[in-house]
């Protein structure tokens, strides 16, 4: 099953949050997300049928290995455009929200290649 946009932008949150905190609920990631319940549920509910996330018996979300390696190179890429934004001199909060729209327009591929350039240069 391919992901989305939006499905990539929850795991993402679910990752930072697992990160911050260790258990995520729904509550939590309503929360971190500024979306009501009814939405968390809805999505939830589809990244789990969609096998990216499981509900263990307390009521935490769980990424699967598919759900985490999706999480951690979305996330892996909005850190990279955040922080190339900020020293190109744009505002960290520009930055912070053009880099969640970068992060889903670029390939793995392309990416890569950005960031090994990237490397190569310092």
């Amino acid at each position: 099953m391919k992901i989305r946009k939006s499905g990539e932008d929850y795991l993402e949150a679910i990752l930072i949050l697992e990160r911050q905190s260790g258990a995520v609920r729904s509550i939590d990631l309503a929360r971190h997300m500024g979306y009501s319940k009814a939405s968390i549920s809805h999505a939830t509910s589809a990244l789990r049928k969609g096998g990216f996330l499981v509900m263990d018996k307390d009521s935490c979300l769980r990424m699967t290995d598919k759900g985490r390696e999706i999480a951690e190179r979305i996330y892996e890429r909005h850190q990279f455009f955040t922080m190339q934004l900020i020293t190109a001199g744009v505002d960290p909060e520009i930055a912070e929200y053009e880099a969640c729209l970068i992060e889903h327009a670029v390939s793995q591929d392309s990416f890569e290649k950005i960031r090994d350039a990237h490397k190569q240069e310092k």
